[in-house]
Parts: C-alpha cells; structure tokens; sequence
C-alpha cells in the first residue's frame, strides 16, 4: 500500500509498504482522510513532541514511521476476537490506548500513562511497538478505539475529533461555569474548539487572540465574542481588560506556550483565575509569585484527553454545538503531502489552519 514516511527530519516520502494485517483485537481500516496535526510538523522539523509531553524529554533524532492520528476511515477486516458485523462501519480513532495496568490507568487517567500506545508517534523512549499512523491507505487499530460515527459527520470533519477531545478536556480541567469569561491564546484548530466547547458550557464571554486574521475571522464565524490580532493591536492585555470591566477573564487557554504568552496570558487573569496550558514546549519560564499567590492564581496543565472526552467530542460535533468545517481550510490528495506541509510551514501565506489528506 501507499503511505507517506517520516524517514528523518525534513524528510517525507511516499513509499510502498506492507499492507497490515490485523491482530486478534483490532480492526483493518481503510483510511478516508486524517489531519495533519501541528505535532506532525514538529515531527517533522525533527522534534518528538509526544515524549516531551508524556516523561518530559526530546529525542531530537526519529526513525523511519508513518505519522498520522486524526484519522477516520472504514472497517474492512476484523482479527479474529472482533464481530465481522463491524465490517463496512464507518468510524473516528481515539489514537492512543494507555496500560490498563498502572496507577493513573486503574483510575481512569490513561492519558498520563508513562507507557502509552499511540498511533502515528515515534515512540523512542521506550521497549515498546508503536502502532503507524494514518498517511496511509490502510491502517490498523484496537477495535475498542475504533468509534462508529453518526451519518452526519463527514470522514474530514471526523479528523478533527482527536483535537476537539482534547479542547473538552481542556475545559472539564478549567472547570467552566456560567459566569467565566474565557480568553484562548493562539486560536488554531485547537483554540478554536475549545471557545466553541466553552461557549457549550456556559461561558458568558470568549475573547480569542491571535497574531493573524484568518483564525480571528473563523472565530467569529463560529460565534467568539471578540476577536483580537495581538500583532496590530499592542495594547491587547488592556483591550481584554477592559472588555471584561476591568477585573480581567476567569480563565485563559494557552495553547501556544512560549514564554511571553505565560508572561501575558497571567497578567489578564483575574484573581481566583485559572490559567491552563496545553502547549508542549521546553521553554523556561520565570515567574513573580507576588500577584499569582496574592491573587489565588491557579496555574493548571491539560495533557491529551481522557477516553469519555472524546465520546463527548463525538456527540458535540453530530449534534452541530461545535462546527470543524469553517477552518477545515484545505482538503488534498494523500499524494499532496509536500505541498500540504510547505503550507503548513507557511501558513499565513496560504491561508492554511487545518488540512486534511485523503489518501
């Protein structure tokens, strides 16, 4: 079959490779699209995000896999523990499968597992086998993370099922009541689905702030409240002050992670706020205690999803409360995959938020 390689840093290539043949546990899938994900891009610059984010280290150098986890497609085989009633089903993927048998999978907790499973990740660190991703014509899966889809999500919206399950862990870690006013720094696919999750939640204000118009325009298509370009308006911290009276939001997504984003996203939170952060980075941060301490700040970390976030993620989409096409803004060939990532690499330029390959 088809599939698209990472063999090393900037180094993607189709190749032929072997067909998978299920185990007795998982399903055969005929891949109908997958996302390209911003840890894809970091891949391929030759990062390994998924350590970083799961013990905290970077293995520079990656071996020779198929990325690709945002994946839906159609069930056409089955191993041999699966009903062949599955066959034809169309499904979304939760990507990962966590031990079963450690402290944080006995309580629910599988996305802090140390020995994760997770498709289309390098998984350098550890003794394990990692299953291939999704730039692919075929792949396979553990049956129990293949999720039937409702008739009226499409197979690209379905790609974007792994990032909105994450925004709604995001929040069900923020908390979200109906009097929260809620900013997201840095409004990609993912800032861009946890607003729309918040909004579902009760948030009585979302403000969105990013560094270009395409996102904020897509924002306010998907019903943010205010939209701010942080890179013509250099007085945003005092814009979002005052669109909130002064007293600033109640919490703050950030999903971009650099040192100056901490250093803003705090100096807009109200006090008794919380400030939750998803991005994977190894940036070293200072911080003044003084006003997060006097102001009860609550800083809090949001990894990855839980397995119920992303049945939650299903239903919202099917039920129409979160919409995926308005930044679904490409959709290519499988074969298309260098042009994809140059725009990806230069996504102002092309307009590009999320693209999606279909193979």
């Amino acid at each position: 079959m088809r599939a698209v390689m990472l063999r090393g840093p900037f180094r993607l290539e189709m190749m032929d490779v072997p067909k998978p043949v299920p185990r007795s546990d998982e399903v055969l899938i005929r891949v109908k699209a997958v996302g390209i994900c911003g840890s894809d891009v970091r891949y391929f610059h030759g990062e390994n995000p998924w350590a970083l984010h799961t013990i905290g280290k970077d293995f520079k150098e990656t071996k020779s896999f198929i990325l690709g986890h945002e994946v839906s497609g159609e069930i056409v085989e089955t191993g041999e523990w699966v009903s062949k009633k599955r066959v034809s089903e169309k499904v979304g993927i939760l990507a990962f499968k966590g031990c079963e048998e450690c402290y944080y999978c006995k309580r629910g907790f599988q996305n802090l597992c140390e020995y994760t499973l997770h498709i289309g990740h390098d998984g350098r660190w550890g003794d394990v086998e990692y299953p291939p991703g999704g730039y692919a014509e075929y792949m396979s899966i553990w049956a129990s993370n293949a999720y039937r889809l409702p008739d009226n999500v499409s197979f690209e919206e379905a790609t974007q099922l792994d990032g909105l399950a994450v925004a709604v862990h995001a929040n069900n870690r923020a908390s979200i009541s109906t009097t929260d006013k809620v900013v997201a720094i840095g409004c990609g696919a993912i800032g861009l689905m946890i607003l729309q999750v918040a909004k579902t939640k009760g948030a009585s204000k979302t403000i969105a702030l990013d560094t270009w118009d395409k996102p904020l325009e897509k924002a306010e298509t998907l019903g943010v409240d205010h939209t701010i370009n942080v890179r013509k308006n250099k007085d945003f911290v005092e814009e979002v002050l005052r669109l909130t009276g002064g007293t600033g939001v109640n919490v703050v997504f950030d999903t971009v992670g650099s040192s100056e984003t901490v250093k803003t996203g705090l100096s807009m939170l109200a006090r008794m706020g919380r400030y939750i952060t998803l991005a994977v980075t190894p940036v070293k941060i200072e911080l003044n205690l003084t006003d997060i301490v006097g102001g009860e700040k609550i800083l809090t970390c949001s990894a990855n999803h839980l397995y119920e976030d992303y049945i939650v993620g299903v239903e919202l989409l099917a039920s129409g409360q979160v919409k995926v096409k308005p930044f679904i803004t490409h959709v290519m060939k499988l074969e298309e995959y260098k042009e994809a990532f140059d725009m990806l690499l230069h996504k102002e330029e092309h307009g590009a938020i999320k693209i999606v390959l279909k193979p």
